[in-house]
């Protein structure tokens, strides 16, 4: 029976569909099939059931299922004699039933709210299924596991389960099942959990800082946004208790100082954390200078090559200095100053390094926006020390497939085998426990910035 596109029964199947999609039990919830090419439903295969590749078939087929949804030239339908199976004809070929699926029982009491909600199925036995790439091998039917008894729940509260955090303002966290990493299947509940935990690590590199964060992991997608404009797009959403915070222009701006802010930034959108290198009360003095070294080949060997030459030429200037991931293919350095000079005294002080570098293997790197020739090189960028600019906190995660940190290192770990993947949400805490926090004195130390600059100018501008 066809289902017409203008219809509240389409229209909640729709919705159904596009709700569980970044779940994180869809499986659960809406179960796929497969059928070849001219075949009905009753020659239907589990996806659930395939051997190898149930994964990445459902994920394929449930992107399907969502285009057709959107398609003129599909037609969804629901079988007349096998309840609850729904699926696609073309309007140019109606012999083939493309994309069968199911809704499980759940959907009632999941979706309850919605209209006219669609026919559900029982979960059926399913015996394995090997697709025919090698030879066939005949498989014993699953064992059929005993039911369990059901548990019977009271309700005691309306509203989704809360993570079980000790904070001093109340914050309601919406979508925890949301996958934000698919590859890793981490979910929003995931992501609070990480940023809960890691919080006495990284406010101290977000406190008092005007600051940006990226939204959504997927790098195709991932955007960044000013926390001023994050918080205004999203004023209805706000707790009562929040509330900007003033720099030293009077000018109102949005700061993260507390655990409840960190969290607060995840549940509006918030991944990946980016801060100024100064504070608000003195924006025009930046703590810190920083040199951003990234790899053409995206990943680290070249980047760990010219990083141990900056290393090595930063010891003999007896200059203080961290290092860190950025949670991609790069490293960055960082070189604590005094909190006294202007953007263009830490620019050039971190000018004059890079120089140095270049310097040293001409062969290696390249210096971002100043060279013709950088194919295959590493890129030097001293220029994100231009006020305004700001870059990925210390133990922020990252954008991207997986959920990997913006992890601190100690010098003697840049070496080749280092991998940024290997720094991630299941690693992190081990290293605090065992090593601490490499950059725990990089607030604390005062470089002065205006006599470093003249000792670099007077010592070494000629080779330039």
């Amino acid at each position: 029976m066809l289902i017409r596109k203008n219809t509240k029964a389409f229209k909640t199947i729709q919705e159904i569909i596009t709700a569980c999609q970044q779940r994180k039990d869809r499986e659960r919830l809406v179960r796929l099939y497969i059928t070849k090419a001219g075949h009905t439903i009753h020659d239907r295969i589990s996806i659930e059931s395939i051997q190898g590749e149930a994964e990445l078939l459902y994920e394929m087929n449930y992107e399907t299922i969502l285009m057709n949804l959107n398609s003129p030239g599909h037609q969804l339908q629901v079988s007349d004699d096998v309840p609850g199976i729904y699926f696609f004809h073309r309007t140019s070929h109606k012999e083939w039933d493309e994309t069968p699926f199911e809704f499980d029982e759940t959907i009632k009491k999941e979706f309850g709210d919605l209209t006219e909600l669609p026919v559900v199925r029982k979960k059926e036995k399913t015996e394995k299924f090997i697709l025919p790439i090698v030879k066939p091998r005949t498989e014993s039917p699953a064992k059929k596991e005993k039911p369990k008894p059901a548990k019977v729940t009271k309700v005691i509260e309306k509203g989704p389960r809360q993570p079980d955090f000790k904070l001093q303002h109340k914050i309601q966290f919406t979508h925890l099942d949301k996958v934000i990493f698919r590859q890793s299947k981490f979910a929003k509940e995931d992501v609070l959990n990480y940023y809960y935990k890691i919080a006495d690590y990284i406010l101290p590199y977000l406190k008092d800082r005007a600051y940006s964060v990226r939204l959504d992991a997927d790098s195709a997608s991932a955007r960044n946004v000013n926390a001023d404009v994050l918080f205004e797009q999203k004023a209805e959403h706000l707790p009562d208790w929040t509330k900007g915070k003033q720099s030293k222009s009077r000018k109102q701006i949005q700061l993260c100082n507390d655990r409840e802010y960190l969290l607060l930034n995840v549940e509006l959108g918030c991944i990946q954390f980016n801060a100024s290198h100064a504070r608000a009360k003195s924006s025009d003095s930046p703590d810190y200078a920083i040199i951003t070294i990234d790899s053409p080949e995206h990943e680290l060997t070249k980047a760990i090559d010219a990083a141990q030459v900056a290393g090595e030429i930063l010891n003999g200037l007896k200059l203080q200095s961290y290092i860190k991931t950025d949670g991609e293919s790069g490293l960055h350095i960082y070189l604590p100053l005094d909190s006294k000079g202007n953007f263009e005294t830490s620019k050039t002080i971190a000018e004059y390094i890079c120089r140095l570098v270049r310097l040293k293997c001409p062969e290696l790197v390249s210096l971002q926006g100043t060279d013709d020739y950088t194919y295959g090189k590493v890129i030097l960028n001293y220029q994100l020390n231009n006020q305004g600019e700001n870059v990925i906190v210390p133990y922020s995660l990252t954008a991207g497939e997986h959920p990997i940190i913006a992890t601190p290192l100690s010098w003697s770990e840049v070496e080749h085998g280092l991998r940024s993947e290997d720094l991630n949400h299941e690693t992190i805490f081990k290293r605090l426990k065992q090593h601490g926090d490499p950059f725990e004195k990089l607030l604390k130390e005062k470089q002065q910035a205006e006599t470093l600059l003249e000792r670099l100018q007077e010592n070494y501008s000629f080779l330039f």
